[in-house]
């Protein structure tokens, strides 16, 4: 299965299968490293926000640092927001600063050309 194809799935089985959705909602790392096989290691964490169809949901970034200019901090934050149209709707993401920009690029490099081959256990320690 191609990287794409993959991620298209994943996100197929999340609006379909309950038990999938929870183990999502209930612990993110361990069940993105169970369906894809690995993960970046780092210091980060991972949260997922359900969307309800009758329900707008915001997500605040975080406050700027103290001395950071608001107004820059605000045109930094918004280069990092990514929209993802998938055959549900759309969902998003809200990165907060540039490294965990290239942990999500590099995790989803990972999952497409490994296929999800790699040990789990071994590659979540840093969470």
């Amino acid at each position: 299965m191609s990287g794409a194809d993959r991620f298209t799935e994943h996100y197929r089985l999340l609006s379909t299968d309950p038990a999938m959705r929870a183990q999502l909602l209930a612990d993110p790392k361990a069940a993105l490293a169970a369906y894809f096989g690995a993960l970046i290691e780092g210091d980060y964490r991972i949260e997922v926000i359900e969307q309800r169809p009758d329900t707008i949901t915001a997500v605040v970034p975080a406050p700027p640092e103290p001395g950071v200019d608001p107004a820059a901090r605000r045109a930094d934050v918004s280069g990092r927001v990514y929209d993802m149209l998938h055959s549900s709707g759309i969902g998003g993401y809200l990165i907060p600063n540039e490294t965990l920009t290239w942990v999500l690029r590099d995790m989803r490099a990972l999952w497409a050309a490994e296929g999800g081959t790699g040990d789990a256990d071994d590659s979540t320690s840093g969470h």
